[in-house]
């Protein structure tokens, strides 16, 4: 068993589509943007800048980023997350790991308000020894806000881990491909925004499974 477990957020512990994509509805009106695509090229996972590219190729700028950052931000982070939930088993997994002696850490594109109030709402708070997103740093030049790849590498060098010690639990091809290019073993977790195209080290398909893989 590895010692060391970071867990994706969005689709890998919780299903947090719906409260995502009614911040993200509501921020477009509030801009006056054209909503005809968003329903064909929107899903969870990706970091705001990368979804406002998908969305709006032809009018991408740092200025618009910004702008759906801080009304998206107003809308999920006092929406209270009334339609998020956990996924069905995760959280046992994940009391098992740490009863067995593994740390486990959230490793996350959410914002990192977000992120917060949502590990306090749902009590997740003593299930993790860190919580990582990969904006928390954003107003410090020397980090400043990281991909993926970015914050597993930011957060082995924090909790002084090495890659062999380390398994990333996620759903998406952004959460593999920052572990391949981290050396990290992957895990992909099929109750997510994940598809078939997408590359882990494994697939599982319930908790059942997890709990298999490992115990």
């Amino acid at each position: 068993m590895k010692k060391y477990w970071f867990f994706d957020l969005d689709g890998t512990l919780a299903d947090t589509d719906e409260d995502i994509r009614g911040a993200w509805k509501a921020s477009i009106k509030d801009l006056g943007l054209d909503m005809a695509r968003f329903e064909a090229l929107f899903w969870a996972g990706p970091s705001i800048d990368e979804m406002t590219k998908i969305l709006y190729p032809d009018i991408y700028s740092e200025e618009l980023v910004l702008k759906i950052r801080e009304r998206y931000s107003f809308h999920y982070d006092n929406d209270g997350f009334p339609m998020t939930q956990e996924y069905p088993g995760v959280f046992d997994f994940i009391r098992k790991l740490r009863s067995s002696g593994a740390k486990t850490y959230i490793a996350t594109n959410k914002r990192y308000i977000g992120t917060l109030k949502m590990v306090a709402k749902f009590g997740w708070g003593s299930l993790f020894d860190g919580v990582y997103s990969g904006d928390m740093y954003m107003d410090d030049p020397s980090i400043g806000k990281m991909r993926k790849p970015e914050l597993l590498k930011f957060i082995m060098q924090k909790e002084k881990i090495s890659p062999e010690q380390v398994v990333m639990v996620g759903d998406t091809e952004n959460d593999f491909e920052a572990a391949r290019e981290n050396s990290i073993e992957s895990i992909g977790v099929k109750w997510g925004y994940g598809n078939e195209s997408h590359k882990p080290d494994r697939w599982v398909r319930s908790a059942e499974e997890l709990f298999s893989l490992v115990f």
